[in-house]
């Protein structure tokens, strides 16, 4: 291979866009190109392209990066031309032609229709790990800026439950949006992770290793929360095996925070019953026989959630007091808008049934906005003075009732949110209601006290 000069370089790649127009003629000149600055000193094809099964010039990265800058600007502004350019250097077959046709569907607005069923079939029938990451990410890069919530539909078709084939696709395609620091919107990618990341199949390690570890460099506290209720909640075994093959992967601080989760459990010994031989005659006079108790359910605090107050957080009074009777619930914190705080509550909450919801005012209009718009995931509902009055709740007073057990507690002497009308719209919102009126604030601190919260949430 001879030495990259710069200046002839540019003036061979100038040349060469001259024919952006002619595909044909396209080609003839790239392939002198890509034959001039062959480097021989890679012997094999393996040195060149590990696992590829296509063929290749060895043509430095350098070469191919000129030809991109030099088609850029021709490319966006003309994308007829482009699509048109790039089947040709796709057809061609080559390592370096086929990254360069992906490059170009890069630069080809998302509005066009042509766009996505050339990356679908081309997805389709490729093998070569360094062109299936270039479809993935470079040609998706003006529809991942330009028209991000169409990006996510995409990924959510790849990511379809019975298209598990695609799912590598889908997790690679997030990556880039992940790693952009001016995408700050992670909830719709949790949520579209998380059934992934429950399935946990052993073929997807090294994509899912991947897909934490960008997540944890984006927002490691959404992260830790999320891998933490999949481990608490997951009723896959496959789940925590593959977490914890994978987890020497992750970064120490999220290998410290999923340790005690991720720790083998010990098999449980059964235990050995004396029993009687049939022929044994007791001495003791019979005893009347004692009626057996029926021991009550352990209740499942993970499925427990408090949503706290506009101006508190998880460290409030009630969030800790529910924390020290109830240890393993759900204590987020939230901020921002009604609409910022419930983006924040659905990746928590995920596509998980039987959750218990306690909403204190504020909190207690959120767990209502969800429950009325989720009910098959709600098992319970308790409403703590909920501030049903609000401006956000006027566009869901039309909601059609629900039959979810629900229990409001409101005191009489509370003077943020009048008990009155909240039990009128209460009464007509909710068809299995129970309304405990306490005399108490708003905060409701004697009631807390007083109340059998065991009871209550059961």
């Amino acid at each position: 291979m001879p030495a990259i000069d710069l200046a002839r370089l540019r003036k061979q790649t100038t040349r060469l866009a001259d024919f952006f127009f002619l595909p044909d003629e396209f080609m003839k000149h790239l392939r002198e190109i890509l034959d001039f600055y062959v480097n021989y000193t890679l012997r094999t094809k393996e040195n060149v392209a590990p696992g590829s099964n296509l063929k290749t010039y060895r043509t430095p990265l350098a070469v191919l990066t000129q030809i991109e800058n030099e088609i850029k600007a021709t490319a966006e502004a003309n994308p007829h031309f482009a699509l048109e350019l790039a089947d040709t250097l796709w057809d061609e077959g080559a390592l370096e032609t086929r990254l360069l046709a992906a490059f170009l569907l890069g630069r080809i607005p998302p509005q066009e229709e042509r766009l996505l069923p050339r990356l679908t079939a081309w997805t389709q029938q490729i093998r070569d790990p360094e062109v299936r990451s270039a479809l993935l990410s470079t040609s998706l890069s003006r529809m991942r800026k330009e028209t991000p919530h169409q990006f996510l539909e995409l990924v959510r078709e790849y990511l379809h439950p019975e298209r598990s084939r695609t799912w590598s696709n889908g997790i690679q395609a997030l990556l880039p949006m992940i790693a952009d620091t001016n995408y700050n919107n992670l909830p719709p990618i949790l949520d579209l992770v998380e059934p992934i990341i429950v399935e946990a199949p052993s073929t997807l390690q090294n994509d899912l290793t991947d897909l934490i570890v960008s997540l944890y460099r984006a927002s490691a506290n959404e992260t830790i929360f999320l891998l933490k209720h999949i481990l608490n909640n997951s009723e896959n075994p496959m789940t925590v095996i593959t977490l914890r093959r994978i987890s020497q992967d992750f970064p120490p601080p999220l290998q410290k925070e999923l340790r005690e989760l991720l720790r083998p459990s010990l098999p449980i010994q059964p235990r050995r019953i004396e029993e009687e031989p049939e022929d044994f005659v007791s001495d003791e006079e019979p005893q009347a026989k004692v009626k057996k108790t029926v021991k009550k359910k352990k209740m499942d605090n993970s499925k427990l959630i408090y949503l706290h107050g506009l101006d508190s957080t998880s460290q409030s009074g009630k969030a800790r007091q529910f924390a020290e009777k109830f240890p393993g619930m759900v204590t987020p914190d939230f901020t921002g808008s009604f609409e910022e705080r419930m983006k924040q509550l659905k990746p928590i909450l995920g596509r998980k049934k039987n959750w218990v919801i306690i909403g204190s005012s504020f909190g207690g209009l959120m767990g209502t906005v969800f429950a009325c718009t989720h009910p098959a995931q709600v098992r319970k509902l308790i409403l703590l003075a909920p501030a049903l009055l609000r401006d956000q709740f006027a566009s869901y007073l039309n909601l059609e009732p629900v039959s979810i057990p629900t229990s409001i507690i409101h005191g009489t002497e509370d003077d943020v949110v009048p008990l009155k009308p909240v039990r009128e719209i209460a009464e007509k919102l909710f068809t299995n209601l129970t309304y405990i009126v306490v005399d108490d604030g708003h905060r409701l601190h004697k009631a807390f006290e007083e109340l059998n919260w065991e009871e209550i949430l059961s």
